[in-house]
């Protein structure tokens, strides 16, 4: 009798421990995934209107709004100082600069946080211009995760195409379509 009562307790020990260990995983599972779904989008949906913002031009202090934006494609470029990357990305940028002005591609480079001056990355090439000073609130709502180097690629009619980050595939399509327009047409 001793023999069956130690094999029910360890069979009984045995289902607890499983059944233990079964509600632990799919707890630890539903933690994660809610944990996942309260940080924000690494990027903006493709398809959507850009979202709503209104800023500065940090080289005449012209405002500037999304709503200015319609009827010309845009890129949204994100850099900050504290990103090492950013600086090599800047480079990239002022050397397809003419292209993109020759294509009539709307560029505008915003700091990606409030603790870094954009500026700082750039010197002072003429990517000054293109300087656009937002405010938290509408940093937040085009890069919820303040990333650098980071874009937005905005179609003529105000709609995401591509948002992730710089030197990803679609980044470096559209980088190698500006050097081929560079060189049909060099200055």
């Amino acid at each position: 009798m001793d023999g069956s009562l130690t094999l029910i307790v360890l069979v009984v020990l045995t289902f607890a421990t499983a059944l233990n260990l079964f509600l632990t995983l799919r707890l630890a599972a539903k933690v994660r995934t809610a944990a996942e779904l309260s940080a924000p989008p690494s990027s903006l949906p493709i398809g959507r209107t850009v979202p709503a913002f209104e800023g500065t031009r940090r080289a005449d202090g012209a405002r500037i709004a999304s709503q200015d934006l319609a009827g010309q494609a845009a890129v949204l470029v994100f850099l900050s100082a504290g990103c090492p990357k950013c600086r090599e990305k800047a480079a990239e940028l002022l050397e397809i600069l003419p292209a993109v002005r020759r294509a009539g591609v709307a560029l505008w480079i915003i700091g990606a946080d409030a603790a870094h001056d954009v500026s700082q990355v750039l010197g002072t090439s003429p990517l000054l211009d293109h300087v656009l000073v937002l405010d938290a609130a509408a940093r937040q709502r085009l890069n919820p995760r303040g990333a650098a180097p980071f874009y937005i690629f905005i179609d003529d009619r105000s709609v995401v195409q591509a948002s992730s980050f710089v030197g990803d595939e679609d980044w470096l399509s559209f980088v190698g379509q500006m050097r081929e327009i560079a060189v049909q047409a060099p200055e």
